[in-house]
């Protein structure tokens, strides 16, 4: 077994195991990972091909492991304990001093033993809605979207936010932004971020408009955003924990109404 550096050869493979998996995985998000942290996307390879992946981003000062993905029938034998500990060192390597994760209730014991611990729960919502589908909103200007998102996570996440925006569109003003991106036959809102739960009101209501299916992952410490959520007829449908390692973030869920992705990139 060898591990080397997720390229974009790997990409049909690791979606082909992730199907397996039942997770929910893009080509485009991938081949962002590669070429805004390429060091940290790490692949295992053995004599019929790949067998293992973990993918990673770097913003300013913190980071995200995601996508730990090790085919079933090579499993047990150390192959994602090792992607994990090389992937979190490149990160550290580059100046990361907090990294981030989500893990499923079975996970996380296992990443308390490196050091992470738990700050808060992911909920993921999912509302159904009319499967007639009105355009999606186009960007509004003047939004300060970027300083609203650090105000939540605590640090700048500029590349992440760009890649969000250029695959969807953005609904926005001085006060909050959310963003949707197509997801199958209907959007995942996020990220979103608002300075108050009025604001996060008015953008979810604009949200709701598009028509269709919406997904989102929420901090479940955000209490207005989990009210909004079951008041617009949103169903929980799942939970993870949120983790990190390192130097305690500057973390304010008040303003995280809707995480960026779907648990691989925060």
């Amino acid at each position: 077994m060898q591990i080397t550096r997720f390229t974009p050869g790997d990409i049909d493979p690791f979606l082909a195991l992730a199907q397996e998996e039942g997770w929910i995985s893009h080509r485009r998000e991938l081949a962002f990972l590669l070429e805004c942290t390429p060091e940290a996307c790490l692949a295992c390879h053995g004599e019929g091909g790949p067998v293992g992946f973990v993918t990673a981003v770097r913003h300013d000062r913190s980071g995200w492991i995601g996508n730990l993905l090790v085919g079933e029938t090579n499993r047990g034998r150390g192959i994602g304990t090792a992607l994990f500990r090389q992937a979190t060192e490149k990160l550290e390597l580059s100046g990361v001093t907090t990294v981030w994760l989500t893990a499923s209730p079975a996970g996380r014991p296992i990443y308390e033993r490196f050091g992470f611990r738990s700050c808060d729960r992911i909920r993921r919502w999912e509302y159904s809605g009319s499967a007639a589908e009105q355009a999606a909103p186009r960007p509004e200007t003047g939004s300060v979207w970027q300083e609203i998102d650090s105000l939540g996570w605590g640090d700048t996440r500029k590349e992440l936010l760009a890649y969000a925006a250029a695959g969807g569109s953005v609904i926005g003003g001085e006060q909050g932004f959310l963003m949707l991106q197509r997801l199958g036959n209907g959007h995942q809102i996020g990220p979103f971020g608002a300075l108050n739960g009025e604001t996060a009101e008015g953008l979810l209501v604009k949200a709701l408009a598009t028509g269709g299916r919406l997904v989102l992952d929420v901090p479940a410490s955000n209490r207005i955003a989990e009210r909004q959520l079951v008041t617009h007829g949103f169903k929980a449908v799942g939970e993870v924990e949120l983790m990190y390692a390192g130097q305690p973030p500057e973390y304010h869920p008040e303003h995280i109404f809707g995480l960026a992705s779907l648990g691989s990139i925060g």
